[in-house]
């Protein structure tokens, strides 16, 4: 055989001998990851600010995890669904709701319970629930806005169908309530702080809803494979952004006060209203068969049934995993 042939053949075989043994090592691994950033969708919501203070303290980089910023969590649904983003900081709700369309997710993380923070605003005239009849209230295009609504209009004997529900999304929340577009609102911080401050009253909040609205870290089941490694990393940072919340207090609220344009004080006034829960305590979450998550999905499930939130009840029993936490647990 000629030098030249024998050499070309020579490259040929090394070529495939490199690609079988890439392709015995990922099948050895259990997964092929790549080496793109997951990309991870949030809106502003004091409950997810622990991504954006891990990434600060440089638990990770763009390089790995890019977080999206959204204008709302209508625009972070709609990315997850598009797969623009392969991972989204979600309520429990709106998961029901993706699932629904038919959406492969997985639920692998409780970011936050609302114990206060989701609320509903007014003008200083109305001082009741029931004078919320007949008005004008700002909702987010998602089920969230329309479920909190639902909740508290029952405790008054009034339906949506009693008020003139306006689409209004979270970014605009503050510009249509006080250029009296809407005389009241559903909203959450740090949006809630900022019209309490200009004068608005609270006839509602979800400390009168307990544990029935839950933010979760998903992400689509085709990406878990692809971004496992990525998202180990997003949660181990998460935990260690709580860590350093509880044992920094000071420097902590610092950097979200200057991400997020609240005060030091308004941001403590706010954190009264949230439970993250730590490791241990997600891992009771997770785990089980069935879970308490997916028991607590089942409730909220049925109460949207209920009131046409959802065309027909969905259970999670599937899509809810405690693998990515146990992993991180055991390192």
């Amino acid at each position: 055989m000629p030098r030249k042939r024998l050499s070309i053949a020579l490259v040929v075989a090394a070529g495939v001998f490199a690609v079988l043994a890439i392709e015995t090592l990922e099948n050895w691994s259990g997964r092929r990851e790549t080496e793109t950033p997951l990309l991870l969708g949030t809106n502003l919501w004091l409950g997810y600010e622990p991504l954006f203070l891990a990434r600060g303290l440089g638990h990770f980089d763009e390089n790995s995890v890019r977080l999206v910023e959204c204008a709302s969590s209508s625009q972070v649904i709609r990315q997850f669904r598009d797969n623009t983003i392969q991972a989204a900081a979600l309520t429990i709700d709106e998961v029901l709701l993706l699932r629904e369309r038919g959406l492969d997710l997985r639920v692998v993380l409780v970011m936050d319970i609302s114990q206060g923070g989701d609320a509903i605003l007014a003008r200083p005239e109305m001082q009741d629930l029931a004078d919320l009849r007949g008005r004008k209230v700002g909702v987010e295009n998602a089920a969230l806005g329309a479920f909190v609504l639902m909740r508290a209009l029952q405790k008054v004997d009034l339906s949506v169908q009693d008020v003139t529900m306006v689409s209004v999304e979270a970014d605009e929340h503050e510009r249509a309530f006080l250029s009296q577009q809407i005389d009241a609102v559903v909203t959450f911080d740090p949006i809630r702080s900022r019209l309490l401050a200009a004068g608005a009253i609270q006839l509602f909040d979800s400390t009168e809803m307990p544990n029935e609205i839950v933010d979760v870290l998903v992400i689509r089941a085709d990406a878990l494979e692809r971004h496992q490694s990525h998202l180990i990393t997003v949660l181990r940072g998460w935990f260690k952004a709580l860590e350093y919340l509880e044992q920094n207090p000071d420097e902590a609220l610092r950097r979200v006060s200057h991400r997020i344009k609240l005060t030091t004080e308004q941001i403590k006034q706010s954190q009264r209203g949230l439970h993250a829960p730590n490791l241990q305590e997600n891992l009771l979450l997770l785990g089980g068969q069935p879970s308490p998550l997916e028991e607590n999905a089942s409730r909220l499930s049925t109460v949207m049934v209920d009131n046409a939130l959802l065309g027909k009840g969905v259970v999670l029993s599937d899509c809810i995993s405690a693998e990515p936490l146990m992993e991180v647990s055991a390192r």
